[in-house]
């Protein structure tokens, strides 16, 4: 395979690194160059890996969990010390039972009656910008919504509680390899005491309680408790790690073209098809791992017995095969199925809860400050791993009065 390479040397095709400057450096370039012209990619790092590219692809190892299986990781090279992270990191039907446990606290009607806490949340986030004309959305938005939604519609956790942890999980995500399972142990350590305290009162019929009451494990033994604070855990890891980057990156759009920012202020029957297409542009996870159990072909490459797989989501998301000029944001876009949230038993549980935060964001932002844009000479920089996010995004605006009283 030839094609021509991004701005680097590194030749991600046989040399590819999750982690590495190159990638991070060149996110876009790379993964529309892996799409297009390498169906499986290559990596050197650790014990090694290959990454899966094209969406078809990514879809028949995600649906094939029996062959591709989650149950020793998402991660490659994983860190020593670092936890297991349930759901995600196991197989049916201990997994779906889990799913079915907790689907009907993510679903449709369930986000919908979150509604209008979410909108309080951003009234209140950007009440505490608004008659400056200036904010940096990550740190002052983005980076603080989606757990303040966690923590207050599922968990009814005081808020105050939430920046060491965000912390915790930007550590966990985004931090040097070595410190990722310190930060994953502060967040399940505060996610214990947390369900500890619980056990102590009289159930409240939400979604902890039904982590509480836990599943069986396939052996028809009660799931062990360290197994319902990884759940919390992940879930909340899981809000945190993505929608921020579905919000900065959403965000960074309208900041930058003002068509698209007036044409949605204009008109809300555009907002679904757009967030959907922000999701896509934007994925937040780029790509999650499997191991392979017994020999395969995919994409014209045999995989063995114990290879590790990793299902390049962002790339997917980007597929001229599937979608017609995926390299350009059309907010008008039919999307038949969206690869961001991934293929099969593992499919984003969130999904609808993302949407809608999107949604809700992206009106009230409309409404507040419809004039926003990116600030002049910023330096928009990012962090790449597993997931994608933005660290920064400086906006300028006319100064307005606050309005919330959250």
């Amino acid at each position: 395979m030839t094609a021509t390479q991004p701005h680097s040397t590194r030749d991600h095709f046989h040399d590819f690194d999750l982690d590495s400057p190159e990638f991070n450096d060149d996110f876009v370039e790379v993964i529309d160059d892996l799409v297009q012209h390498c169906p499986v990619a290559r990596s050197n790092v650790g014990h090694g890996y290959y990454v899966v590219n094209r969406q078809e692809d990514v879809r028949t190892v995600g649906q094939n969990w029996e062959t591709f299986s989650s149950a020793e990781g998402f991660q490659p090279n994983r860190p020593e010390g670092m936890p297991f992270m349930y759901p995600e990191e196991s197989d049916p039907p201990y997994h779906n039972r889990w799913r079915s446990a907790l689907n009907g606290y993510f679903s449709p009607r369930a986000v919908r009656s979150y509604e209008g806490s979410i909108r309080e949340h951003a009234n209140h986030l950007i009440d505490q910008f608004v008659e400056r004309g200036e904010c940096d959305f990550v740190a002052d938005f983005a980076a603080t919504l989606p757990g303040r939604v966690f923590f207050s519609s599922y968990m009814g956790v005081p808020l105050d509680d939430l920046p060491p942890l965000i912390k915790a999980i930007d550590d966990a995500l985004f931090g040097p390899l070595e410190g990722r399972a310190q930060g994953w142990g502060t967040a399940l350590g505060y996610i214990n005491a947390y369900l500890e305290g619980r056990l102590e009162e009289e159930p409240r019929g939400d979604f902890v309680d039904a982590v509480l009451k836990g599943v069986e494990l396939d052996s028809g033994e009660p799931c062990p408790w360290q197994h319902k604070v990884s759940v919390v855990t992940d879930l909340l890891a899981g809000g945190l790690g993505t929608t921020t980057y579905l919000l900065a990156g959403m965000t960074y759009h309208l900041a930058t073209h003002p068509a698209d920012r007036a044409r949605l202020a204009a008109d809300p029957a555009l907002h679904d098809k757009a967030i959907e297409e922000f999701v896509r542009v934007y994925a937040p996870v780029v790509a999650l791992g499997r191991t392979v159990k017994e020999e395969v072909e995919v994409g014209g490459h045999t995989f063995k017995k114990g290879d590790w797989v990793m299902l390049n989501y962002a790339a997917a998301c980007r597929d001229p095969r599937a979608y017609e000029n995926p390299k350009t944001v059309d907010i008008d876009r039919d999307l038949p199925v969206n690869a961001a949230f991934g293929f099969g038993p593992h499919r984003c549980i969130g999904s609808h809860l993302a949407r809608i935060e999107g949604k809700v964001v992206m009106q009230e932002l409309l409404r507040r400050i419809p004039d926003f844009s990116l600030k002049p000479d910023a330096e928009i920089t990012y962090t790449t791993g597993l997931t994608r996010a933005m660290n920064n995004l400086p906006l300028v605006f006319e100064p307005r009065r606050r309005e919330s009283a959250l």
